[in-house]
């Protein structure tokens, strides 16, 4: 299965260890799902990476943050992002609907309000960490 993360759940998955968002990106490094990333959620996520305030809180080292940031851009699918998708009332969301939608991905996971608002765009379901857990388990299982 194809899974986009919302920024705000790979940051947090740097913030609490053992966290919903910490569990699903473990998921994905043992391969329980595919990763879809475009340039511009990539920059976003680096860009993040680097505010001081996370750096501080955070529990994973330097290294092994830029270790994170490495991988996701090489072990995850990366599309365009170009699709016009317009379906947030906040525009910068939007970019991960349409790599959602550009690689056919099911879901996106992510814990802003605005994204979860949307609940469904075309085939792609909009769902918070805690439910895509539960999907992942329920998967596991089959």
């Amino acid at each position: 299965m194809r899974v986009v993360l919302d920024t705000n759940v790979l940051i947090s998955a740097t913030l609490i260890r053992g966290g919903n968002e910490d569990r699903i990106l473990r998921a994905w490094r043992r391969k329980a799902f595919e990763l879809v990333l475009s340039p511009a959620i990539l920059e976003e996520v680096a860009r993040a990476f680097s505010y001081d305030r996370l750096r501080r809180t955070r529990w994973m080292t330097e290294e092994e943050t830029l270790e994170l940031l490495q991988a996701l851009g090489e072990e995850s699918v990366l599309v365009s992002g170009r699709p016009a998708v317009k379906v947030s009332r906040d525009p910068e969301d939007d970019k991960f609907v349409a790599a959602a939608v550009e690689a056919g991905a099911e879901y996106v996971v992510t814990g802003d309000r605005d994204l979860l608002d949307v609940e469904t765009h075309r085939a792609v379901r909009l769902i918070r960490p805690a439910t895509f857990l539960e999907i992942l388990r329920e998967t596991e299982r089959a």
